[in-house]
């Protein structure tokens, strides 16, 4: 019984991966590992470096979600240096000037990048199309936990640690750990 649960598991998990890249609409330059299943949708691309993995089989959400990667005009471009490892639920959307990891970055279940406000918070400009949008990009080596939302125009330095249920906004220097709502700096590394 075991061995046929593990076998119905695989075929099940291989059959949501390939449709999702099957519908996937975003042009996407490199290959990357899909442990559990991505969706590149948009008119951007997307680029992997070497050794990139998204998904991982004994996270929550594993059987339930997808990573969902969104350069959605054919400017935007969404970018993961190599050896960078992101977990299951990931969502980036990149309507502006882009979202970059660096290399060897980890990112935890449920994380969120936007390079864009979608929207003008002046209620009268609201649905006029003037959002506000500023490049996103994570550094070489960093850490980002669990559940944490990274908002347009951030920098995070190399070496940095972001802790779980942080909401990013601003730029951070390299070897600290951020944390809290709005985020800061907690202490160096």
């Amino acid at each position: 019984m075991i061995l046929l649960s593990r076998i119905v598991r695989r075929v099940y998990r291989s059959a949501r991966t390939r449709f999702y890249r099957f519908i996937s609409t975003a042009k996407v330059e490199g290959k990357f590992c899909a442990v559990s299943p991505v969706l590149c949708d948009g008119k951007g691309k997307v680029r992997v470096g070497k050794g990139v993995t998204f998904g991982f089989i004994q996270d929550a959400d594993f059987w339930t979600s997808y990573t969902f990667l969104n350069p959605r005009n054919a400017d935007a471009c969404i970018s993961f240096g190599d050896g960078t490892t992101v977990c299951n639920h990931f969502t980036a959307v990149a309507e502006g000037p882009g979202i970059e990891f660096g290399k060897k970055v980890l990112v935890g279940t449920g994380v969120s990048v936007f390079d864009s406000d979608f929207h003008d918070v002046d209620p009268s400009n609201r649905c006029s199309g003037t959002q506000k949008s500023g490049k996103v990009v994570i550094a070489d080596n960093v850490w980002i936990g669990e559940r944490v939302t990274i908002l347009k125009g951030t920098r995070i330095g190399e070496n940095s640690v972001v802790a779980a249920g942080a909401v990013v906004s601003g730029e951070f220097p390299a070897n600290v750990v951020i944390g809290g709502v709005p985020a800061k700096v907690i202490r160096n590394i």
